[in-house]
């Protein structure tokens, strides 16, 4: 298969980065609107994009290795040394452009993480805040279930 079969799958892995960023964007979405009804059918769609982009993952590696013994270096080759490697020009170039859009779109998505960690965060504060001022405060065992806390006297201020 060789240099063309490799460039075909890392065409693939990139479509695959781009499905993920997708539903990172999209759980993001859900976040900010606070739709949770929305959000289990995104976390079991967005898993099934990282389950795909392993598989993708997966082939490239294996994909890399035959390529690399075809040249004669080792089967721990990186994409970069393979692309340095390649006779052929154009074969380099493409190499390193595809190397340098995936690295670009992994960037993305664990900004995308970050981002929609942040918005989790924020929405739990919001929530733990909320439920603080009708005198519960839940807590999380071990077990990530929760206990209630303990009913405590509130005081409301009339004016707000």
């Amino acid at each position: 298969m060789g240099l063309n079969g490799l460039v075909v799958c890392l065409f693939e892995e990139s479509e695959a980065l781009e499905h993920l960023a997708f539903k990172l964007e999209q759980e993001q979405l859900v976040l900010v609107a606070a739709k949770p009804r929305l959000l289990a059918r995104n976390s079991a769609e967005f898993e099934q994009a990282v389950k795909d982009l392993d598989v993708v993952s997966r082939r490239r590696e294996q994909l890399v290795a035959a390529t690399a013994a075809e040249l004669g270096l080792s089967p721990t080759t990186t994409l970069s040394a393979l692309a340095d490697s390649a006779a052929d020009e154009d074969e380099r170039r493409v190499l390193g452009e595809r190397r340098q859009v995936m690295r670009a779109q992994v960037a993305r998505i664990n900004e995308l993480c970050t981002k929609n960690r942040e918005i989790l965060a924020r929405n739990l504060a919001g929530t733990t805040d909320a439920l603080s001022l009708l005198g519960e405060s839940p807590s999380y065992t071990a077990m990530a279930t929760t206990t209630a806390g303990a009913p405590r006297a509130r005081m409301l201020d009339a004016r707000a």
